[in-house]
């Protein structure tokens, strides 16, 4: 795994959707945070591609969910049955 390589980008158009349905899913007010990254992983067991969602709804809250494949194959049922 190459740190210093820059990690492909999302799409901001499948973002804005995974953070919508973050929003909705886990009632993020308007002053709340929904993020999501795609991470890369090349050791044993770990899934190729992963999207983590990470979402703070207030201050000093935080937490993520991740589904094992890539964003623009993420669907709302996946976020749903995410794992924390």
């Amino acid at each position: 795994m190459d740190l210093l390589k820059p990690r492909p980008r999302i799409d901001p158009q499948v973002s804005a959707r995974i953070c919508g349905w973050a929003r909705e899913l886990w009632a993020v007010p308007d002053d709340g945070t929904a993020f999501v990254t795609e991470l890369r992983c090349a050791e044993p067991g770990c899934p190729p591609v992963e999207t983590v969602v990470v979402i703070s709804p207030r201050a000093n809250v935080t937490f993520q969910r991740k589904v094992h494949k890539a964003a623009v194959d993420v669907t709302r049922t996946d976020l749903e049955e995410a794992q924390a």
